[in-house]
């Protein structure tokens, strides 16, 4: 009998786990540990903070992985030694025949300091009732959406942030008296996606008078202010950033991580340098021809698949799994519509993706995304 060990309960370690049960013989425990003990899908915040619909009615308890076999720990991961496959957490040792390691990703410190000043954390899910309760006394003035660095989750997030709020503002009357902008240090909106859709984007927003600033690294975030470098400035009542994200800790001091401190996995199979380690999803940094591959649930979910069927393997014999960089993301926008870039990120000399007309069609497929994982996962 073996025991495999998942650390993480995101979509890398869900689809991981799921897919791990799926393959193994039912007397090989596999058993996720996480410190979070419920799972929501990132986009659902957006949903929340402008009223359409509450966070809670997103969200599933990790305790009914139960119902399918695999065994939840509740605890928060305090060591890994990828060699003996031992994790040290808060509830005690573990130590696995085979170890997936999904861990995520935290928000940089320097950016969690800066938004301490006179900003929110546009992806914190703490800071909704905060959020919300700053859209609703914004009645004049300007909202700034501010992506701090790179690589930072879910990239196009901010942008729909910016135009959700947009939406929000007219149905209440408002947008004429509040200004919107929304700041990239980048020098497109969507480098992973590349130049077209990036337009794209950028083109939506300035359509809702949405004012889009590339290359405008925030230094810092000041009550009523957003100041960049080089010595402009944004007057702004509300400021709602978005930090990039960072390693977790854990996993940045143990020999699993590279140079970058992220677990840097081999891009085909998501093997680590260690027998029967894998690592996946924002966890990870995995180079593309341009970039990175994106930091979305979409590819952590893909990589958790990949890497349980050669784990799987590892321990039983069987057909080993490759990742061909394939993968979309969606893209909402006002009136409940959504387009979606598709395409091979792993492509060269660039990304081949293509982005979809928005319909309604895409934004009920979006829905069900979310339902089918809530259900097949938790359900």
């Amino acid at each position: 009998m073996s025991e495999v060990l998942v650390l993480g309960a995101g979509f890398g370690g869900l689809a991981a786990a799921h897919e791990l049960r799926r393959l193994l013989p039912p007397d090989d425990e596999v058993v996720v540990v996480a410190s979070s003990a419920q799972f929501f899908v990132g986009f659902a915040k957006l949903w929340d903070l402008v009223g359409a619909r509450a966070l809670t009615e997103g969200t599933a308890p990790l305790e009914h992985l139960d119902r399918h076999g695999i065994r939840f720990v509740h605890a928060a991961v305090t060591g890994i030694d990828p060699v003996e496959r031992r994790v040290e957490t808060d509830a005690g040792p573990m130590t696995g025949d085979g170890l997936v390691v999904a861990l995520g990703a935290g928000f940089a410190p320097a950016h969690v300091a800066l938004l301490a000043q006179g900003g929110h954390n546009l992806y914190d899910a703490d800071a909704l009732p905060a959020m919300r309760a700053a859209l609703d006394q914004l009645t004049a003035g300007r909202l700034v959406v501010s992506i701090l660095g790179g690589p930072y989750l879910c990239p196009p997030a901010p942008y729909e942030a910016a135009l959700a709020i947009d939406e929000w503002l007219r149905a209440r009357g408002r947008r004429d008296a509040v200004d919107l902008a929304i700041s990239t240090p980048q020098p497109l909106t969507l480098p992973v996606a590349g130049p077209d859709a990036s337009r794209y984007v950028a083109d939506q927003l300035t359509d809702r008078d949405v004012t889009v600033l590339t290359e405008h690294a925030v230094e810092a975030i000041e009550p009523r202010t957003v100041r960049f470098r080089g010595g402009t400035s944004l007057d702004a009542a509300v400021c709602f950033g978005v930090p990039a994200a960072a390693p977790p800790p854990v996993l940045a001091a143990s020999p699993l991580a590279g140079a970058s401190g992220w677990a840097e996995p081999d891009p085909a199979t998501f093997r680590s340098a260690f027998a029967r380690v894998y690592t996946v999803g924002d966890c990870t940094l995995v180079p593309t021809a341009t970039a990175q591959l994106p930091k979305a649930g979409v590819f952590a979910e893909a990589a958790g698949t990949v890497a349980a069927r050669n784990l799987a393997a590892d321990l039983h014999g069987g057909e080993p799994a490759t990742f061909d960089g394939h993968g979309y993301c969606y893209l909402e926008l006002p009136g409940k519509l959504v387009a979606t870039v598709t395409g091979d990120f792993y492509a060269h000399p660039r990304p081949a993706v293509t982005l979809s007309p928005p319909d309604a069609a895409a934004y009920a497929a979006k829905q069900q995304w979310e339902a089918d994982r809530l259900r097949t996962w938790l359900g």
